[in-house]
């Protein structure tokens, strides 16, 4: 065999090594955010967004800081007065919490749409053992 036959079997052989290495730890940090819960508005399904979170996976962790949404930030449901909201998360939280967005601050609320007509945008979220996890949705009542 050949010095440079040599040479270009080490050189494939760490490129492979080097590329294994990178896909390995670009899936690790892919993988470090928090599962997004199921929302169900009465028989309707709400799009749910990632808010504010901080998560650890296998010892890499992320933290995101996000600032409340706007209706038009969200994709809105048309639900029906009084609906009841239920949530359903990956896995139990060890803490919960529910607040309905009004003026930009949150205010704790029912896990019911109001019975009036209008936008009501709603956050929700709580503390599992990888970390916090808020989310944001929103939805219309139509008269």
């Amino acid at each position: 065999m050949t010095k440079n036959m040599k040479f270009w079997i080490v050189l494939i052989i760490l490129l492979v090594i080097v590329g294994g290495l990178y896909i390995a730890f670009s899936e690790a940090g892919e993988s470090v955010s928090p599962p997004l819960p199921t929302v169900k508005v009465g028989s309707v399904s709400a799009e749910v967004k990632q808010s504010t979170f901080c998560w650890a996976v296998d010892g890499h962790g992320v933290c995101e800081d996000h600032g409340l949404p706007e209706a038009d930030d969200l994709q809105l449901v048309p639900v029906k007065p009084g609906e009841p909201i239920e949530i359903t998360f990956h896995e139990e939280p060890k803490s919960f919490s529910f607040h309905r967005i009004e003026n930009g601050e949150l205010v704790p609320a029912e896990q019911v749409v109001p019975n009036e007509a209008g936008v009501y945008l709603f956050e929700t979220g709580g503390k599992w053992e990888k970390g916090d996890s808020r989310y944001v949705f929103g939805v219309e009542v139509k008269e």
